[in-house]
Protein backbone atom coordinates (compact mmCIF):
# COMPACT_ATOMS: atom_id res chain seq x y z
CA UNK A 1 0.00 0.00 0.00
CA UNK A 2 2.84 2.07 0.86
CA UNK A 3 4.50 1.97 -2.79
CA UNK A 4 0.92 3.37 -4.61
CA UNK A 5 1.25 6.32 -1.86
CA UNK A 6 4.13 6.97 -2.59
CA UNK A 7 3.77 6.45 -6.82
CA UNK A 8 0.81 8.55 -6.44
CA UNK A 9 3.22 11.83 -4.55
CA UNK A 10 6.37 11.40 -7.19
CA UNK A 11 3.30 11.53 -9.82
CA UNK A 12 1.48 14.49 -8.98
CA UNK A 13 5.37 16.08 -7.78
CA UNK A 14 6.60 15.12 -11.75
CA UNK A 15 3.34 17.06 -12.73
CA UNK A 16 3.48 20.11 -10.88
CA UNK A 17 6.90 20.50 -12.34
CA UNK A 18 6.32 21.09 -15.73
CA UNK A 19 6.78 24.43 -17.03
CA UNK A 20 5.75 25.09 -20.95
CA UNK A 21 3.89 27.79 -22.62
CA UNK A 22 1.21 26.19 -24.62
CA UNK A 23 -1.97 25.51 -22.36
CA UNK A 24 -3.55 22.94 -25.16
CA UNK A 25 -2.09 19.83 -23.43
CA UNK A 26 -3.07 18.83 -19.81
CA UNK A 27 -2.41 15.78 -17.97
CA UNK A 28 -3.55 14.48 -14.37
CA UNK A 29 -4.90 11.75 -13.50
CA UNK A 30 -7.74 9.97 -10.96
CA UNK A 31 -6.76 7.77 -7.76
CA UNK A 32 -8.94 5.72 -5.57
CA UNK A 33 -7.00 4.23 -2.17
CA UNK A 34 -9.81 2.14 0.24
CA UNK A 35 -8.83 -0.21 3.41
CA UNK A 36 -11.38 -1.85 4.78
CA UNK A 37 -12.28 -5.09 6.83
CA UNK A 38 -13.32 -6.97 4.47
CA UNK A 39 -12.34 -4.94 1.25
CA UNK A 40 -8.89 -3.70 -0.09
CA UNK A 41 -9.13 -1.34 -3.44
CA UNK A 42 -6.27 0.79 -5.25
CA UNK A 43 -7.14 2.25 -8.71
CA UNK A 44 -4.02 4.89 -9.90
CA UNK A 45 -5.57 6.04 -13.69
CA UNK A 46 -3.63 8.48 -15.41
CA UNK A 47 -4.49 10.76 -17.88
CA UNK A 48 -3.55 12.97 -20.68
CA UNK A 49 -5.83 15.45 -22.84
CA UNK A 50 -5.35 17.88 -25.93
CA UNK A 51 -7.99 21.16 -26.44
CA UNK A 52 -9.37 20.99 -29.66
CA UNK A 53 -11.03 24.22 -28.97
CA UNK A 54 -12.83 25.76 -26.13
CA UNK A 55 -15.70 23.45 -25.82
CA UNK A 56 -14.13 19.80 -27.11
CA UNK A 57 -11.15 17.78 -25.56
CA UNK A 58 -9.97 14.30 -26.99
CA UNK A 59 -8.20 11.96 -24.25
CA UNK A 60 -7.26 8.76 -22.96
CA UNK A 61 -6.32 7.31 -19.47
CA UNK A 62 -4.83 3.96 -18.98
CA UNK A 63 -5.49 2.65 -14.86
CA UNK A 64 -4.58 0.25 -12.59
CA UNK A 65 -7.19 -1.29 -11.01
CA UNK A 66 -6.53 -3.66 -7.74
CA UNK A 67 -9.60 -5.20 -5.75
CA UNK A 68 -8.82 -7.58 -2.58
CA UNK A 69 -12.10 -9.42 -1.30
CA UNK A 70 -12.08 -11.20 1.69
CA UNK A 71 -15.77 -13.83 1.85
CA UNK A 72 -15.14 -14.77 5.46
CA UNK A 73 -14.42 -17.89 4.10
CA UNK A 74 -10.34 -18.71 4.80
CA UNK A 75 -10.63 -20.44 1.04
CA UNK A 76 -12.58 -17.75 -0.50
CA UNK A 77 -10.37 -14.88 -1.19
CA UNK A 78 -10.33 -12.86 -4.05
CA UNK A 79 -7.83 -10.57 -5.73
CA UNK A 80 -8.94 -8.88 -9.30
CA UNK A 81 -5.78 -7.14 -11.08
CA UNK A 82 -5.95 -5.52 -14.59
CA UNK A 83 -6.00 -2.36 -16.55
CA UNK A 84 -8.57 -0.24 -18.18
CA UNK A 85 -8.08 1.86 -21.27
CA UNK A 86 -10.49 4.68 -21.23
CA UNK A 87 -10.32 6.87 -24.22
CA UNK A 88 -12.97 9.65 -24.41
CA UNK A 89 -14.25 13.00 -25.88
CA UNK A 90 -15.30 15.55 -23.23
CA UNK A 91 -17.80 18.52 -24.07
CA UNK A 92 -17.39 21.90 -21.43
CA UNK A 93 -21.63 22.51 -21.05
CA UNK A 94 -20.29 25.38 -19.42
CA UNK A 95 -18.17 27.88 -17.92
CA UNK A 96 -18.73 30.59 -14.81
CA UNK A 97 -15.87 31.69 -13.41
CA UNK A 98 -13.59 29.58 -11.92
CA UNK A 99 -16.07 26.40 -12.20
CA UNK A 100 -16.93 24.44 -15.36
CA UNK A 101 -19.59 21.43 -16.29
CA UNK A 102 -18.27 18.96 -18.42
CA UNK A 103 -19.42 15.88 -19.73
CA UNK A 104 -17.16 12.84 -20.84
CA UNK A 105 -18.39 10.37 -23.58
CA UNK A 106 -16.34 7.49 -23.84
CA UNK A 107 -15.98 3.72 -23.92
CA UNK A 108 -13.83 1.58 -21.04
CA UNK A 109 -12.00 -1.48 -22.03
CA UNK A 110 -11.16 -4.27 -19.39
CA UNK A 111 -7.75 -5.79 -19.66
CA UNK A 112 -6.59 -8.53 -17.50
CA UNK A 113 -8.50 -10.39 -14.87
CA UNK A 114 -10.83 -6.91 -15.39
CA UNK A 115 -13.06 -7.91 -18.22
CA UNK A 116 -15.76 -6.04 -20.07
CA UNK A 117 -17.01 -2.87 -21.83
CA UNK A 118 -18.55 -0.05 -20.81
CA UNK A 119 -19.84 3.08 -22.97
CA UNK A 120 -21.32 5.71 -22.23
CA UNK A 121 -21.50 9.47 -20.48
CA UNK A 122 -20.14 10.89 -17.28
CA UNK A 123 -20.74 13.97 -16.39
CA UNK A 124 -18.79 16.24 -13.87
CA UNK A 125 -17.74 19.66 -12.08
CA UNK A 126 -14.56 20.93 -11.67
CA UNK A 127 -12.63 23.90 -10.38
CA UNK A 128 -9.80 25.84 -11.89
CA UNK A 129 -7.43 26.65 -9.26
CA UNK A 130 -5.17 28.56 -11.21
CA UNK A 131 -4.72 28.98 -15.04
CA UNK A 132 -3.23 25.33 -15.27
CA UNK A 133 -4.16 23.78 -12.03
CA UNK A 134 -7.58 22.19 -11.64
CA UNK A 135 -9.55 19.92 -9.58
CA UNK A 136 -12.63 17.84 -10.99
CA UNK A 137 -15.33 15.98 -9.13
CA UNK A 138 -16.77 12.77 -11.86
CA UNK A 139 -20.13 11.42 -10.98
CA UNK A 140 -22.32 8.71 -12.04
CA UNK A 141 -22.62 6.93 -15.45
CA UNK A 142 -25.65 6.52 -17.88
CA UNK A 143 -25.00 4.20 -20.97
CA UNK A 144 -24.38 0.91 -21.31
CA UNK A 145 -22.45 -1.77 -19.90
CA UNK A 146 -21.59 -5.81 -21.43
CA UNK A 147 -21.76 -7.20 -18.21
CA UNK A 148 -18.74 -8.78 -17.51
CA UNK A 149 -17.06 -7.77 -14.14
CA UNK A 150 -16.39 -4.02 -15.21
CA UNK A 151 -18.81 -1.46 -13.26
CA UNK A 152 -20.16 -5.06 -11.54
CA UNK A 153 -23.52 -4.80 -13.09
CA UNK A 154 -25.39 -7.06 -15.05
CA UNK A 155 -25.58 -6.61 -19.08
CA UNK A 156 -27.58 -3.45 -20.13
CA UNK A 157 -28.49 0.38 -20.25
CA UNK A 158 -29.14 2.23 -17.54
CA UNK A 159 -28.03 4.90 -14.83
CA UNK A 160 -25.27 4.12 -12.00
CA UNK A 161 -24.86 7.16 -9.59
CA UNK A 162 -22.82 4.33 -7.26
CA UNK A 163 -19.26 5.26 -5.63
CA UNK A 164 -17.54 2.77 -8.38
CA UNK A 165 -18.99 5.18 -11.04
CA UNK A 166 -17.48 8.78 -9.00
CA UNK A 167 -13.99 10.27 -8.51
CA UNK A 168 -11.91 13.07 -7.55
CA UNK A 169 -9.30 14.26 -10.38
CA UNK A 170 -6.87 16.70 -10.94
CA UNK A 171 -5.15 18.10 -13.86
CA UNK A 172 -2.46 20.27 -14.99
CA UNK A 173 -2.32 22.18 -18.24
CA UNK A 174 0.98 22.74 -20.35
Amino acid sequence: MKKYILVTVFTLVSILSINAQDYKWWIGGRTTLWAGDKENVVVIAPEIGYHLNQKFTVAASLGFHSYNYDNDDQYMREDINGFVLNPYLRYNVFKKGILFGYVDGGVEFGLGDIEGVQAGLKPGIAVAITDRFCVAMQFGFVGYNDGKGLGARSKGFGLDLSGYQSGLAFFYSF
